[in-house]
């Protein structure tokens, strides 16, 4: 399908192209390069989250649990996507994640709030929107209940997507990647400091995409811009001026799902590793899935005192979206209707699905107080913070979903298209008002970590045609509390329990739900976590946590008509889990690194009591990665690398029935880093899924009761040139 074009995409590919080209003609032929080693930042363990964690204490210090993936690691795996970020860390694993859609995650088996449970720079963003990952310093993953950090929101945890600030020398980098069928990539990355005594910083960056990737007529085109301004008035005050835009416009590639292979009307059988490259949203009138999102902030940042400084923020983002695709789902060929799944040949309905013009808001402000006191032998870090936040989602009318006809996975038929929105939509508001405080109180190798956030939930929706409005008022406290020990010199051990509070919102389908759109109540999850973490002096470093979650969760009552009355916290959970981390510098040379959780999710409480004591869907009771990276000490500049990552088996259904097999992928990938004519030149290719093995990667059920099968990529390969200077 032919795509309309986009200014930013050609002018930055041309901008990226004409200065790595630059780079190679003004190079010495005659000269031998010289290999140039760059150094990296320090590991993740000692420096402090980008989100506010009650402490300036660096991360091996502080009685969280968190996964950060830097940048350097992002660029050399050549990750794109927020499902390739995550691979390294085990305890978190996809949610529907799959071409030309929005990415979301679940973490210690619980997915995340796309509202809530996501931040940038520290302050709440939707996830509605693609990810661009070329302005990221780094992605942290804060495992477990985050009441105290960010009030409301799944219990699996935070994210946080830490924005480049500006560097203090000079930095130029253009990038040049093609990888896949075909699919371009140009990067540039510029920061530094000008003025009186670098008084003013900037880090823009730039990038665009031609995207033709491994799944047949889904290509699509990405353009993105960035710029990170700060100003340093004196030693005492900085003001900070951010933002980024992203435009994106892709075919969508849905998943598939389970055979009624006896035809009784429930799908049932595991379909083989069906190829990846195929793709059901193939209709001659198929649209693509479009995303236009803006965001920024503005900062001020003031050093009251030695021990005492100021923060005031102001962020917002703003999200338009056109969510469309030929998508497949149930089967009315059969015997016997199947929802979900797929008739045993391999039939499927197939639902022209329009919702256009959906704008989502985000505005934030955040107030933020922090200092230093001591009382005889206890010194303390104190904070105190407001913030307020307002979510509006705004949708046309209506929205199309409607039944088109019938094909098949492997024999596909030319369907009519049927655009008339007839379904209503529900328009919706959140706002978020917040009070926290909390005391970090140290005594020689103990420490008491006490905090609280005060959350006002106010929530409304209501239905296009103005019927069926709700809205709730609500207040929580989330308390959180922690014991913390350093019995030597880079070790803390930790005792911890908090609570957090979730919303939930009934799916959008009038076919299944009585009260379909509708907000319902907020509810409050609990964990307690023990912990130990330990670094050791040439990079060494070992993590482990024990934790315990409860969760509830909306459940669906059976209707007279067919329907289902879905209600707030008739359903409940336990995870419960092991996790470990560690790292070995084997010598200048080589690093081996290896994570692995264990997590128990269980379901304690349902309407239906045959869903008590089983296993929570799409989550693997054990997984784990290892990676290893060698500089070849005959080829100075060179490093290799490997990562191999392993999944146990998941449920796919509720009563357990159905499980996706484990599988394990093995990722390798080569730089090589020169100096040439006074450039720094780096030359990385990579080969993801070496093996080319076929396996189902994920079978998510979604809040509407759809289960479905995504499955692996297939081999891929990259090549990406890049000069910096």
């Amino acid at each position: 399908m032919a795509h309309r074009n986009v200014p930013l995409v050609r002018a930055s590919l041309a901008l990226a192209l004409a200065g790595c080209g630059t780079a190679f003609a003004q190079a010495d032929s005659t000269a031998l390069p010289r290999v140039v080693v760059e150094t990296t930042a320090p590991p993740a363990e000692l420096r402090r989250l980008g989100i506010d964690s009650l402490s300036e204490a660096p991360l091996a210090e502080t009685p969280l649990s968190a996964g950060v993936i830097d940048a350097e690691r992002l660029r050399s795996r050549g990750v794109q996507s927020l499902s390739q970020a995550i691979r390294e860390e085990p305890s978190a694993s996809d949610a529907y994640n799959t071409f030309g859609y929005v990415e979301s995650l679940v973490v210690r088996g619980f997915r995340l709030d796309s509202l809530l449970n996501y931040r940038r720079d520290g302050l709440p963003v939707s996830n509605h929107t693609p990810v661009a990952m070329e302005n990221l310093e780094a992605i942290e993953i804060v495992k477990g209940v985050a009441g105290v950090l960010g009030g409301s929101g799944s219990p699996g945890g935070l994210v946080n997507y830490r924005l480049k600030r500006p560097t203090e020398a000079p930095l130029r980098m253009l990038l040049a990647e093609v990888s896949e069928r075909g699919s371009l990539l140009a990067q540039g990355d510029f920061g530094g400091r000008f003025g009186a005594g670098g008084a003013f910083g900037y880090r823009i960056n730039v990038a665009a995409n031609e995207r033709r990737p491994y799944p047949q007529d889904a290509d699509g085109r990405r353009g993105f811009v960035s710029g990170y301004f700060d100003w340093r008035l004196n030693d005492a005050t900085t003001l900070v001026a951010e933002f980024d835009y992203q435009a994106l416009r892709q075919i969508s590639v849905p998943g598939y799902g389970l055979l009624d292979t006896d035809g009784d009307g429930i799908a049932e059988t595991l379909p083989p590793p069906i190829s990846p490259r195929l793709n059901l949203n193939a209709q001659p009138w198929s649209l693509p899935f479009e995303s236009k999102a803006a965001a920024g902030s503005l900062r001020w940042l003031q050093k009251i005192s030695r021990d005492w400084r100021f923060e005031l923020q102001a962020g917002g983002q703003s999200i338009r979206t056109d969510d469309r695709v030929a998508f497949p789902d149930g089967c009315s060929s059969g015997p016997a209707y199947v929802y979900p799944g797929l008739c045993g040949n391999y039939d499927v309905d197939v639902y022209d699905f329009r919702s256009e013009d959906e704008r989502r808001r985000t505005a934030t402000f955040d107030a933020l107080l922090a200092g230093a006191a001591v009382t005889g032998a206890v010194t303390h870090e104190l904070r105190f913070g407001a913030r307020r936040t307002r979510h509006t989602e705004r949708f046309p009318p209506g929205q199309a979903y409607n039944f088109v006809g019938t094909t098949n996975v492997f024999a596909p038929v030319v369907l009519p298209e049927e655009p008339t929105a007839s379904a209503l939509n529900t328009q919706s508001d959140l706002t978020s008002s917040e009070l926290s405080a909390s005391d970090v109180l140290r005594s020689g190798p103990a420490s008491l970590w006490l905090g609280a956030r005060w959350v006002r939930l106010e929530r409304s929706s209501v239905r296009s045609d103005g019927t069926e409005a709700v809205g709730y008022e609500q207040d929580f406290v989330t308390p959180w509390v922690a014991l913390g020990w350093q019995p030597w010199a880079g070790g803390l051990g930790y005792l911890s329990w908090g609570r957090g509070v979730e919303i939930e919102s009934v799916p959008n389908r009038a076919d299944q739900f009585v009260n379909y759109g509708a907000a319902l109540p907020a509810l409050e999850s609990e964990q307690v976590e023990l912990g130990f973490k330990q670094v050791w002096a040439g990079g060494h470093a070992l993590t482990l946590a024990l934790f315990s979650i409860d969760k509830p969760y909306g459940d669906d009552v059976p209707q007279a008509d067919g329907r289902v009355l879905r209600v707030a916290g008739a359903k409940q959970s336990r995870h419960r889990g092991l996790e470990a981390g560690g790292r070995f510098v084997a010598g200048p040379g080589l690093r081996l690194e290896g994570r692995l959780a264990w997590i128990d999710a269980k379901t304690t409480e349902a309407v239906d009591p045959a869903e008590v004591g089983k296993r929570t869907t799409n989550v693997a009771p054990f997984a784990a990665s290892a990676g290893l990276a060698w500089t070849a000490p005959f080829a100075p500049g060179l490093e290799l690398t490997s990562y191999l990552n392993y999944s146990g088996r998941k449920p796919v259904t509720a009563d357990n029935s159905v499980e996706l097999p484990s599988y394990w992928q093995w990722d390798i990938a080569a730089t090589y880093r020169w100096l040439w004519s006074g450039r720094r030149m780096t030359l990385a290719a990579g080969i993801d899924n070496l093996t080319n093995r076929g396996y189902w990667r994920e079978a998510p059920t979604e809040y509407w009761g759809g289960t479905y099968l995504i499955p692996a990529q297939p081999r891929l390969a990259r090549l990406s040139i890049a000069a910096s200077w």
